[in-house]
């Protein structure tokens, strides 16, 4: 992960690296969870068979945000500089798309049965995806965050966040909150949790953990991954 370029606007882009640090570990994670799976048992498979509808789902909604709100004002105000790195995303962006759908192929498929073949096969689909992945990611966080950082307001920076957010679904926010602050740097989830309504600001640091450590063991058989 890299760290968040310094800015002269006072525009902090690090909550964009706590995302990717969950997207980072989960991703990592999921080719062996499958691999873990012994032929047979569907009941295993059907838990991490949701795992992944969850993280695509998560990966999915992150990229769509992006696409929303962030590359139009990029456009916008850095369109020199942006070109090419837009050019490189949307690309990026289709790699990645393309390996979530012939996972979520293979996923449907080895669910049902949980099938040997189809387990090995997933686990190499999933592998793939998460070194495109990364390398989306690496290039977004070296590319995208010093022009977001340079031409962006903390007001607008912070609107990318709560939409991004406002996206989750009530029943999946501790859960996604959890994810964050499991690795995520203190003063960052304080951050985040700031553009939050009070109510959310109270419970979150409390049940959030508490939400993803019961996931964690039921996904990954530790109270963390």
């Amino acid at each position: 992960m890299t760290t968040a370029p310094s800015t002269n606007n006072g525009t902090d882009t690090r909550d964009m690296l706590v995302v990717h640090s969950a997207l980072r570990r989960e991703f990592r994670l999921v080719p062996g969870l499958v691999s873990g799976v012994a032929a047979g048992d569907r009941d295993r498979a059907e838990t991490v068979a949701a795992h992944l509808e969850l993280m695509t789902w998560f990966l999915h909604h992150h990229h769509e945000t992006e696409d929303r709100i962030l590359w139009p004002m990029l456009e916008q105000r850095v369109p020199d500089e942006l070109a090419p790195t837009v050019a490189l995303m949307q690309a990026q962006h289709e790699g990645i798309d393309e390996a979530v759908q012939a996972s979520q192929r293979l996923t449907a498929q080895w669910s049902d049965t949980a099938a040997d073949s189809e387990r090995d096969e997933l686990a190499r689909s999933l592998a793939r995806l998460y070194e495109l992945l990364v390398e989306h990611l690496d290039a977004e966080e070296q590319r995208v965050l010093p022009l977001a950082a340079g031409c962006m307001t903390p007001a607008e920076w912070g609107q990318l966040g709560r939409q991004g957010m406002a996206g989750v679904s009530k029943r999946r926010r501790p859960l996604i909150f959890g994810m964050y602050a499991y690795e995520g740097a203190p003063d960052v989830i304080a951050m985040i949790l700031a553009r939050a309504p009070r109510p959310l600001r109270v419970i979150m640091p409390r049940l959030g953990p508490r939400v993803f450590s019961r996931y964690a063991r039921r996904v990954h058989g530790t109270p963390t991954p």
